[in-house]
């Protein structure tokens, strides 16, 4: 297969704009005679004009030559096996290039493994430089930098997708579905982050196939999410999944909660707070993730606690409120695996809003030494100014934090504050 290669007068990619410790990757692998690409999202980013969040290495040299090749690696995974080269703050993640192989065509052993419905659970079969790009996932994350001539390599029609703005899947979107169904969270995730169009072709399938979830890892749909959550446009992926089906196959009895009388209000506490969540990411801002469960789902929790108080007389809102949260983020129906630590870090989140009201003694001193202050405070400013209540009490609790700080405090319990709690507790809420 003979690629467009595009010449280094005639596209914008610079060196400059590549990391150091790619660099040293790259010549490392070019002076020792190996093929050095960077590869994947690098490449797209870098041809758009964005900063890279990471960089990516191809090459033909296989796992074992590259741990003898780098002494700072590591090799890891199963499903694909990668390099890791370690720099002080910083891994280059190495690939071996690979084919994409049938699974009626594979060769027998241990390298490539797939379950009776397709999906592919293990796949270290190394191939070319057409063929790895052939098996990545859009054609738009297939394009290579080649350090050997400074040239961009395109073996898929990713230039010209790239240009219209359009995410396409190599090959046929069904088969790939198939074969990995997280593919489809990624398609939403990438073209609502790229404010792509998603090709029709990939598009229908998704509305059919978006059942498959279900036969994903629940710790891998988990991941998935916090990278939806972390890409700064959240809230348009969270759009795309309540569009395309595949919010409730998810999340089934929040997505069946939406559809009821009061959904226009949940939707719309969602969109919002997944909005602060951007705005986090592009201050540089970090939440922990209790913090994002509690913000995303805390309309549900919110309604479903009321009910357990009607189903209950006399249960304390609090306990409500913890219970709602824990029993429902840990609820086996979830096709996403959410730690226990941070179910529990949300419910008791929402535990801690009724002691907002106490504001009389030495109730508010104690509130705030604990761990879960910060995160507490930033749900319930968040709230206050959804619903347009208890701002008042909100601005009681910022003049008490500043007046507690300039006094000097004592340290709160538990770890060290989560800096982006810090920041969020200020002005940075919506």
């Amino acid at each position: 297969m003979e690629p467009v290669t595009i010449d280094r007068s005639q596209h914008v990619v610079s060196r400059k704009g590549i990391s150091p410790e790619a660099l040293r990757v790259l010549y490392r692998l070019k002076d020792a005679g190996y093929l050095a690409y960077l590869a994947g999202g690098g490449v797209r980013d870098l041809l758009l004009g964005r900063a890279p969040k990471d960089f990516d290495v191809a090459t033909d040299a296989h796992p074992n030559q590259l741990k003898r090749l780098f002494r700072n690696c590591r090799l890891v995974g199963r499903r694909f096996r990668l390099a890791h080269v370690f720099f002080h703050n910083t891994i280059i993640e190495v690939s071996t290039f690979r084919a994409h192989v049938p699974a009626d065509q594979a060769p027998p052993g241990p390298h490539r493994v797939s379950t009776p419905d397709g999906m592919i659970v293990r796949d270290n079969i190394f191939g070319t430089p057409p063929e790895d790009a052939l098996r990545r996932d859009f054609t738009v994350n297939a394009l290579f930098y080649n350090i050997a001539d400074f040239s961009i390599v395109d073996y898929v029609g990713g230039l010209k997708d790239l240009d219209a703005r359009l995410l396409r899947v190599i090959g046929d979107p069904r088969v790939r579905f198939q074969e990995d169904p997280v593919r489809m969270l990624r398609v939403v995730r990438f073209a609502a982050s790229l404010d792509f169009a998603i090709e029709e072709s990939a598009r229908q399938a998704l509305l059919e196939m978006k059942e498959l979830l279900a036969l994903s890892s629940r710790e891998r749909l988990h991941e998935e999410m916090l990278k939806i959550f972390f890409c700064g446009r959240s809230e348009a992926v969270l759009e795309e999944l309540f569009r395309t089906g595949l919010f409730g196959t998810l999340f089934p009895d929040i997505a069946a909660w939406l559809e009821g009388p009061e959904g226009a209000a949940g939707r719309a506490w969602m969109a919002k707070a997944l909005r602060q969540v951007d705005k986090w990411k592009a201050a540089g801002l970090r939440p922990g993730e209790p913090l994002l469960w509690a913000l995303l789902f805390g309309a549900y929790f919110e309604a479903q606690a009321a009910h357990l108080q009607e189903d209950q007389p006399g249960l304390p809102l609090p306990a409500a409120q913890a219970r709602s949260a824990h029993d429902h983020l840990l609820n086996p129906s979830h096709r996403v695996q959410i730690p226990r630590n941070a179910a529990r870090g949300a419910a008791e989140i929402l535990a801690a809003q009724s002691a907002f009201a106490r504001t009389q003694g030495k109730a508010p001193r104690r509130f705030v030494t604990r761990h879960v202050f910060r995160d507490a405070l930033v749900y319930f400013k968040f709230a206050a100014r959804l619903h347009g209540r208890d701002e008042a009490l909100v601005e009681w609790w910022m003049r008490f934090l500043a007046e507690t700080r300039n006094a000097g405090p004592a340290k709160p319990q538990g770890e060290a504050e989560d800096p982006a709690a810090e920041e969020a507790s200020g002005s940075n809420i919506i």
